[in-house]
């Protein structure tokens, strides 16, 4: 046996162990991983005094291990001064996150040792332990793609890719969709009550009278209907959306074309004849009313008459959570035409719509003309990289590199290659942008007759149009959407041309209201 390597005794040491979510992962593997460490901390005299432990997790996403973050955390507070893993490939599969772990914990005094792996110093262990993170990362990339050829391979056969079966259908031993006599009967009967009319509500009853379940062993509810109405696997159809996969006949039909016609065909009449919510009322002005008195939000509620008549009103939050405020309650329809009319009045109109798209064009030019962000940061981070670049490659010109800097320029040439990338898929994102006149004519196509609009009209041109509306008992003020900016500038050239009854762009229209 290979003569082990000296570890000082008495160094605080912690273990650290995972297993994936695949097929062959269990909690057996957490158990190798702990004997293994185990007798590695016998061996070299030390003992493990905390296990971190990430359980059915990948070993890709090492922002989604919490054990593994939790550990990261206490090594800065200096809790413990080694940490143990099984190989390589527990810690991480990707070179760039385990470059970069790693060097938190050695920057926090803490160093890394492997159970079943050779743990060699110097710059030959850094080589080795590159070579087993590479081939760690090679594996992983490996299996991800096998997994998926494998899986769609799978789906265009017509066989089962995921543990949920369907109720009244399960699986052979080669995985192939086929009836499950048990619940199929279920499935007919929920098809032929569906199909002859009767309500969700009354077949459900029925189900759960019998002691039948679902699929998951649950009780059936409303929703479980037109769920199993839908599936079109219980007519033959294999469907895997995942891939893309669509196969006529590819699984054994439980009831056949006739039926799922029928159901099909009420499905549809069930949602043409559901009645609207004429209970709840469409509050246009919702999030952008605002209470004068106390600022708080106004509120769609609704009232009865003592004729049962229903009547919405915009209330006061403040006021409706039993606040002070003495806010009255204005009627929605009175508060939506008021909002409406001065949109009408003070924005749609030819000339405001004209300065309107000078505006919109002028901001949109603004706004292509501000450098992006994401591309500065980019190219910052490429400059920077390739700034390390070069002077690892001076130094091994002058011959003092040694095999560390030789690691660290194959993953910083990776680096590389990858910013490269992102700033040229940068290069293909061209924002859309209007001109003045294709601006204006979208803008005109507010412009109708008053008897022409409708509630769907209204809801968009305030949504379009307004930004804020503070009322009180006495006026209500509307704030466009209109930058100050913009409304000055137009103004100042209003100005400017001696216009002095020269139309610009309303910022603020205030309405006196009647007292009621």
């Amino acid at each position: 046996m290979a003569r082990k390597k000296k570890v000082s005794p008495g160094n605080r040491l912690v273990a650290y162990y995972r297993y994936s979510g695949g097929s062959q992962q269990t909690e057996q593997s957490i158990e190798g991983q702990r004997r293994d460490c185990e007798a590695y901390a016998r061996q070299h005299g030390l003992t493990i005094v905390h296990e971190y432990i990430d359980r059915h997790i990948s070993g890709r996403g090492v922002e989604s291990r919490l054990a593994f973050q939790q550990m990261i955390a206490d090594s800065s507070k200096h809790l413990f001064d080694l940490v143990i893993c099984w190989k390589t490939d527990r810690f991480a599969r990707n070179r760039y996150d385990s470059a970069v772990y790693k060097k938190k914990l050695r920057d926090n005094g803490v160093r890394i040792l492997y159970a079943a792996e050779s743990s060699v110093e110097g710059p030959e262990g850094i080589i080795l332990e590159g070579l087993m993170e590479s081939l760690a990362e090679y594996y992983s990339a490996e299996l991800a793609q096998k997994m998926r050829r494998g899986m769609r391979e799978s789906a265009l056969k017509g066989k089962a890719i995921n543990p949920n079966r369907p109720l009244g259908l399960t699986t052979d031993e080669h995985k192939r969709f086929i009836i499950d006599e048990k619940n199929a009967p279920t499935i007919r009967f929920i098809f032929e009550h569906y199909a002859a009319g009767e309500s969700s509500a009354s077949i459900v009853d029925q189900l759960n009278a019998a002691g039948l379940r679902t699929s998951k062993g649950n009780s059936f509810n409303k929703c479980s209907i037109p769920r199993i109405i839908q599936n079109e696997a219980y007519h033959g159809v294999y469907i895997c959306k995942a891939y893309d996969v669509r196969i006529d006949g590819a699984i054994p039909a439980i009831i056949d074309d006739d039926l799922w016609k029928r159901a099909q065909k009420m499905l549809t009449l069930n949602k043409q004849h559901r009645a609207p919510h004429s209970s709840h009322a469409d509050y246009l002005l919702s999030g952008k009313l605002f209470c004068g008195c106390c600022h708080s939000l106004m509120r769609g509620i609704s009232g009865h008459n003592c004729r049962n008549d229903v009547y919405y009103y915009y209330a006061c939050g403040n006021k409706a959570d039993g606040g002070t405020c003495k806010k009255k309650n204005i009627p929605k329809d009175v508060a939506e035409n008021l909002v409406v009319n001065a949109i009408c009045e003070n924005i749609l109109r030819p000339d405001t719509l004209e300065d309107l798209a000078d505006a919109i064009a002028a901001a949109q030019q603004a706004d292509v003309n501000q450098p992006d962000p994401e591309r500065a940061m980019l190219e910052q981070n490429l400059a920077d990289v390739r700034r390390k670049i070069n002077n690892i490659i001076e130094s091994i010109e002058n011959g003092t590199a040694s095999s560390r800097l030789s690691a660290r320029l194959a993953d910083l040439e990776q680096q590389e290659s990858t910013l490269n990338y992102q700033l040229e898929s940068l290069k293909e994102v061209h924002p859309p942008v209007l001109d003045r006149e294709r601006i204006l004519f979208l803008l005109e196509q507010f412009l109708i007759s008053p008897n022409e609009r409708t509630e769907d009209y209204n809801r968009r041109i305030i949504d379009t149009f307004v930004n804020r509306i503070e009322i009180t008992d006495t006026e209500m003020l509307i704030y466009f959407n209109l930058s100050e900016a913009s409304a000055s500038e137009k103004q100042k050239k209003s100005q400017s041309n001696n216009c002095s009854t020269g139309n610009h762009l309303v910022r603020v229209a205030r309405i006196e209201l009647t007292a009621s």
